[in-house]
């Protein structure tokens, strides 16, 4: 039977181990497991001193964003912080410092030796952390699974999101009734539209464009149009080119 596969370990480094380095170790450990990587993190702080102001084991902040991607990690969340010691450093196989601004000085002044071995982000300790750590958790499990090396400096800005297109809905197709008339007309025969949902104004305007199409007079009239002469042939060739669907009416 084959031994089991032993898990390579990174140390995720900030100055309390109260919020940034916890935040990444917790997160990175949960996707480490869904994509089923052989690597396992743990973080500490370089400065537990530093943070006498944070109350309780973990930032709300930390725990708050941990508990809204729904990850469980009791144990992980309720341990206190913890001190970075020569014994971490050396049973890691990669190490990171969240801020190379915050955290290089650190380093330089505590554990020169280990100072050429770390990777440096540039997340610093603000609001906007938990989005930044998580781009850069992002990258650095794609290097991990490839092999590629960290370009030093600042991630560029995130690509905008694309503002969604609104669709139109599709308009409509009004249905126009076109007959004709001649009863009390004294033989002046009209070509009537009529059934039309259309406001008062926009009777006259299509009316005016079908007058103008047939070379004759008309006028709006209860809520129809009234073309004069027997145009309903022509009237009803020049709704469908309008979009209209026509629907003839009478003889």
């Amino acid at each position: 039977m084959a031994a089991a596969r032993t898990a390579k370990t990174v140390l995720f480094l900030c100055t309390g181990n109260y919020y940034r380095s916890r935040y990444a170790e917790i997160v990175f450990n949960s996707m480490a497991e869904k994509m089923g990587l052989s690597w396992r993190a743990t973080s500490a702080g370089l400065a537990l001193e530093r943070g006498r102001a944070n109350l309780g084991p973990i930032s709300r902040t930390t725990e708050k964003a941990i508990t809204s991607k729904g990850i469980k990690a009791a144990e992980a969340v309720a341990r206190l912080p913890l001190a970075v010691t020569e014994e971490l450093f050396a049973a890691a196989d990669r190490v990171v410092a969240l801020s190379k601004n915050e955290h290089l000085p650190l380093m330089q002044e505590r554990w020169p030796s280990w100072v050429e071995k770390l990777e440096y982000w540039y997340v610093e300790d603000d609001l906007v952390a938990i989005p930044e750590i998580e781009r850069e958790l992002a990258g650095f499990v794609t290097r991990l699974i490839t092999g590629g090396v960290r370009q030093d400096g600042p991630l560029p800005p995130p690509e905008p999101e694309p503002v969604p297109v609104k669709k139109e809905a599709p308009k409509k197709v009004l249905t126009a009734k076109v007959g004709r008339e001649t009863a009390g007309r004294k033989g002046k025969g009209v070509t009537t539209i009529f059934d039309l949902p259309l406001k008062e104004e926009e009777l006259k305007e299509l009316a005016g464009i079908l007058k103008q199409k047939c070379g004759t007079g008309g006028t709006v009239k209860d809520g129809r149009i009234e073309i004069q002469g027997d145009n309903r042939d022509r009237v009803c060739q020049e709704l469908e080119k309008l979009g209209y669907k026509v629907k003839k009416a009478g003889g």
